[in-house]
């Protein structure tokens, strides 16, 4: 709807709930000084369309659209001086005179489109004004394509003059806008918002289409605008191997230049509504269960009012479900998490990613695309800011329950392209694990960190705080009520060795501690001297020059010393932390890696000391042997339970 009232009377009617900007009655106090008096701001002429000189235009300087700090008028020579308020405050400037149109610097007709202005600390910057003559506005009502009011920008656009304004409607409500104090002149209008886009003033979808408004002085303007209709997109995806339809497939309109739409659906179907006209590019995801579109090479044309569909076939993956529910009530657990973790594989790292189960309890992990071996660690993924309303104690995930043993985790193998469901995950109450840590002197020492599992220090650093303060006490929160065993970690600079709780070297033969919920256990240490692997690397007849050596306890398969040895140009390595056992070695240089032993065969175990150094001497070629059978080792793991 579009109408005219052409009278300064009709104009303020119309805009009669447009934010008014008056002088504060207190202004005739806050005139300048003269200019001369004045050593840092602006001062300048402000000029009517004429070129004539204005005399008592003011300037008033504000911090928001109503408070005003300072006003200053020019003289009778039209000359004005705007000093520096001083302060950080971010300022806008408005400027009146009578006869004349209201401004806000800089050609702004309010506080929204106003410059903010920056006003410098120690110097007198001359800048000049024109107050032009005669004022309009426009204002209307916007509704979205069913009729109702809906928040939106609208922008006005100059056609022979640079010229361009915004307006909100979720400043006045109710899908109300109002531009007051605009230049006379012709101007196209646009609405948008951030996911329809942008359309032109009435229902076009380009600038050139839209109408051009003539506005004279004291016109009022009434324009009201509906959105046009979006488009959608329904896509059918199913499974690329059975042809059955991917049970809960979801759809995403990318790069629209807004919001990206997204929806999910159920049995191979999934629409998603209001979207952007464009050509458009989509992602296709099936769940854990299969391999994601992350983006279709082509670009899909979307057209207002219609649906646009596709079809999409998904590749399945290798996948594990299944439920994360509160041990004592069966309700979902909250914020639990969960890592994959090989067995034999040298612990959890730092950088380990996870899975985190929704707020319905259900966990998805995957896809994989080979056969997959691992065992859950399940823990409760606190956020500092928002702590969870229960806790939970972290677990390894058994068939039946939880446990701090990992050698009593359920073994999950996966087999490509097949997803299966193992029995539900049940979190109990958290309870802690303490102690001290000491030297063989008797005194406590600082700084060295514990775990529940064992650690792998590759890539990255440690999780969480769970180190010894300067007493040498440590404190590991938030464990299952289950029988743990804990790792020390000390670093290779300490001189001592990595070891597990009991004062021995491994995992397997580590005292288990039995915690319980809301209680707090305690597990003391004493630390041994490392022992060092040294020894050089070759290729033949050189030397390998660039690599690093990595020790695993040889019936664990868990990291055996605080870090890896990098290869030094002339080969040799020294890799400290070591307690007495049995390690397999693995060098690599930069193209390949290697497990110390004899060719073709498994690795070879190397009998290291603590307290002192074992070398070897490892080639490329003669000493390069096969990785270790994970399968036939977790059997001989199972065995010792």
């Amino acid at each position: 709807m579009i109408s005219m009232r052409a009278t300064g009377a009709a104009l303020l009617a119309a805009l009669a709930t447009a934010t008014l900007l008056a002088a504060p009655a207190a202004a005739a106090t806050l005139l300048a000084a003269p200019a001369a008096a004045a050593t840092a701001g602006y001062t300048g002429v402000v000029s009517d369309p004429d070129g004539v000189p204005v005399p008592n235009a003011c300037f008033a300087v504000h911090t928001s659209p109503t408070d005003v700090v300072a006003e200053h008028c020019t003289d009778a020579d039209g000359r004005y001086t705007l000093p520096s308020p001083g302060g950080t405050a971010t300022y806008k400037v408005r400027m009146h005179a009578a006869g004349l149109r209201t401004e806000w610097w800089y050609r702004a007709p309010d506080h929204l489109n106003a410059d903010s202005v920056y006003f410098p600390p120690d110097e007198l910057i001359e800048q000049n004004f024109t107050l032009g003559r005669g004022s309009a506005g426009i204002s209307g009502t916007i509704t979205d394509e069913n009729g109702a009011a809906t928040d939106a920008t609208v922008t006005v656009y100059g056609v022979d003059f640079y010229y361009a304004a915004i307006a909100y409607t979720w400043d006045l409500g109710a899908g109300r806008y109002a531009l007051r104090d605009l230049p006379p002149g012709r101007y196209r209008i646009s609405v948008s918002d951030n996911v329809r886009g942008f359309q032109w003033v009435p229902g076009k979808e380009s600038q050139e289409e839209g109408t051009v408004f003539t506005l004279t002085d004291a016109d009022a303007l009434v324009v009201d605008e509906s959105f046009l209709p979006m488009g959608s997109v329904e896509a059918r995806v199913t499974d690329a191997v059975t042809g059955l339809p991917v049970p809960r497939p979801c759809l995403s309109v990318l790069g629209t230049g807004g919001n990206d739409a997204d929806a999910c659906g159920v049995d191979g179907v999934v629409r998603v509504p209001r979207v952007r006209p464009g050509f458009w590019k989509l992602s296709v995801t099936g769940g854990a269960s299969y391999f994601s579109l992350d983006e279709t090479p082509d670009h899909y044309e979307i057209t207002r009012g219609q649906v646009t569909r596709v079809a999409f076939q998904l590749r399945p993956g290798a996948a594990v479900t299944t439920s994360v529910l509160d041990a004592a009530t069966g309700e979902p657990a909250e914020d639990i998490c969960v890592r994959t973790v090989r067995p034999r594989g040298g612990g959890q790292s730092a950088r380990m990613g996870s899975t985190c189960a929704g707020d319905d309890g259900r966990l998805a992990i995957g896809p994989f695309s080979t056969a997959e071996t691992f065992q859950l660690y399940a823990y409760q993924a606190v956020h500092p800011w928002v702590p969870p309303t229960k806790r939970y104690g972290s677990q390894w995930v058994t068939a039946d329950g939880g446990s701090g043993d990992q050698r009593e985790a359920l073994t999950v193998t996966l087999k490509p392209g097949q997803t299966i469901t193992i029995p539900t995950i049940r979190m109990d109450p958290p309870g802690s694990l303490t102690g001290t840590v000491r030297n063989p002197a008797g005194a406590a020492v600082p700084g060295i960190c514990t775990y529940p599992f064992a650690f792998h220090p590759g890539q990255g650093s440690v999780f969480g705080a769970n180190c010894t303060n300067a007493q040498g006490r440590y404190t590991i929160t938030d464990l299952g009520p289950y029988r743990w065993p804990v790792e020390f970690t000390p670093l290779a600079n300490t001189g001592y060795a990595w070891q597990w709780s009991g004062d021995v070297a491994d995992r397997f033969s580590a005292t288990l501690t039995p915690v319980t919920a809301g209680g707090t256990a305690t597990m003391d240490a004493t630390l041994a001297a490392g022992g060092v692997l040294a020894g050089r690397v070759t290729e033949g007849a050189g030397p390998v020059d660039a690599g690093y050596v990595w020790t695993y306890h040889a019936r664990t398969g868990d990291i055996a010393s605080p870090s890896y040895a990098n290869i030094a140009r002339d080969g040799t390595f020294s890799l400290p932390g070591h307690r007495t056992q049995d390690v397999h070695v693995e060098y690599a240089d930069t193209e390949r890696s290697c497990w110390y032993g004899a060719p073709g065969r498994n690795p070879t175990t190397v009998a290291v000391r603590a307290g002192a150094t074992t070398t070897v001497t490892a080639d490329m070629t003669r000493t390069c042997a096969r990785a270790p059978l994970v399968a036939s080792q977790t059997r001989a793991a199972d065995s010792l339970r």
